[in-house]
């Protein structure tokens, strides 16, 4: 399964008229997004009721070219999220190349290293686990990725 995580839209309107319709479609009930403006940037998330650690934020930037607007389309994780596992997936690193040469050392010595293979089964187990729980959120996003698309391809007409 491959998510495209960059689209690139051409709009025939300017940014502001692209801006008016992002800011009259966030002021509506139906909007399941929280849409944050600031210039020509602008931030779409999953609102509350329907956020999970799974859920995708999409990055929108506008820029203007020819007399027409470039819409640039950025998807990917909550960034606090992502910055959770990421310290997880270091610190696994960090204790399996620890133990690794831990173990290596006390067999170049002689002695055992039965609590070092341990430590070294259990952080690399822990970034095993991270990766395969960074995957099942990315499975279960597909359908939250697919709804800020949509909801993208609606306000620009494509």
């Amino acid at each position: 399964m491959s998510i495209n995580i960059r689209r690139t839209y051409n709009h025939t309107d300017s940014q502001d008229v692209l801006i008016e319709k992002l800011k009259r479609k966030q002021g509506g009930h139906e909007n399941p997004f929280t849409l944050q403006i600031a210039s020509h940037l602008i931030s779409v998330s999953i609102k509350a009721d329907e956020l999970h650690w799974w859920s995708p934020e999409m990055a929108l930037r506008l820029e203007t070219e020819e007399n027409k607007t470039i819409v640039f389309e950025t998807i990917g994780p909550n960034p606090s999220m992502f910055t959770f596992s990421m310290f997880f997936v270091i610190l696994g690193s960090v204790g399996f190349l620890a133990s690794l040469m831990w173990a290596l050392s006390l067999m170049a010595v002689g002695e055992s290293s039965i609590i070092a293979w341990i430590l070294n089964f259990v952080s690399g187990s822990l970034i095993v686990s991270i990766f395969g729980i960074l995957a099942l959120g990315r499975i279960k996003a597909a359908d939250q990725v697919a709804n800020l698309r949509q909801f993208m391809s609606e306000m620009i007409g494509t």
